[in-house]
């Protein structure tokens, strides 16, 4: 069987660039929408273990994406496993505020037809 073909040496730093720049925005964000106005009337509709049990899987999947991504950019040697593990963090900050999304709709949407 043969070994798929390696990286050159000499790749670009596009992928580990751009793997930093996606996991530090998106800690920025799930910071700013938690300390906005859309974040504060949160507060009143759901606890606030309810939105940390959302914003906390993110912001540590993102913490991975950057940190991968910054192993894949200062260490080449590692550079194909780290984007690798940097890659499937990224997918699962998304897919999480998706589930989130969902399990918060389900919940509102069961109280409110409660009555």
């Amino acid at each position: 069987m043969a070994r798929p073909e390696e990286e050159p040496e000499g790749t670009t730093f596009t992928w580990p660039l751009l793997g930093a720049l996606y996991g530090s925005l998106v800690i920025v964000a799930i910071v700013a929408v938690l300390n906005s106005h859309l974040g504060r009337h949160l507060d009143h509709r759901i606890d606030a273990p309810a939105r940390t049990l959302v914003a906390a899987p993110v912001i540590i999947s993102a913490s991975v994406v950057f940190a991968a991504s910054m192993v894949a950019l200062l260490v080449p040697v590692h550079r194909r496993g780290a984007l690798r593990v940097a890659e499937i963090a990224a997918w699962l900050a998304p897919a999480w505020l998706v589930m989130g999304a969902m399990v918060l709709g389900a919940i509102s949407f069961a109280l409110n037809h409660a009555d």
